[in-house]
This record gives C-alpha cells, sequence and structure tokens, in this order.
C-alpha cells in the first residue's frame, strides 16, 4: 500500500511543475513521483558502480592484476571493429 509523504515547494518550484502537468496533462503527484524514481534509479546506479569500483581496487591491492594499456587498447580495437561490422 502506498504511503503519503509531504514535500514543501518553494513557489517557483511549484509553478513550474504546475505548468508542465498542465502541459503533459498529468497530475503534479504524478510528475513528483516520476522524479523521485528517476532520481532513485540514478543515485542506487551510483551507488552500485561505488561498490563495483571499491571492489576492484581492493582485488587490485590484494594481488595486482591489472589490465595493461596496450591490452585494454587492443580489446577496445576489437570491440569496435565488432561494432563497425554490425553496424555494416
Amino acid at each position: 500500500m502506498a504511503k503519503t509523504q509531504g514535500i514543501r515547494l518553494d513557489p517557483e518550484t511549484q509553478d513550474r511543475l504546475k505548468w508542465l502537468a498542465e502541459q503533459r496533462d498529468r497530475s503534479m503527484n504524478y510528475l513528483i513521483k516520476e522524479a523521485v524514481g528517476r532520481y532513485l534509479e540514478d543515485e542506487e546506479r551510483f551507488e552500485r558502480e561505488r561498490i563495483e569500483d571499491k571492489d576492484r581496487l581492493e582485488h587490485f591491492l590484494h594481488t595486482g592484476e591489472h589490465i595493461s594499456h596496450s591490452e585494454m587498447k587492443q580489446k577496445l580495437e576489437q570491440l569496435l571493429s565488432r561494432a563497425r561490422q554490425a553496424a555494416s
């Protein structure tokens, strides 16, 4: 079941939200829910990537395992070549 959460908006933001809701033929509540959902997706993705980066760094610090610049360049060139072939 959905719960109600209050939010305080300054008059300018409220006016902008109201205008956009009218243009989109949507309620202000709908736009707020969409905005919060998108924000959460972005922030959750950022946190997952931050955790992955931390784990990769820890792995490198413990093992020294890495990919050299030339190896990475070669892998990227292969990917680019495959992408160009797929686009043709």
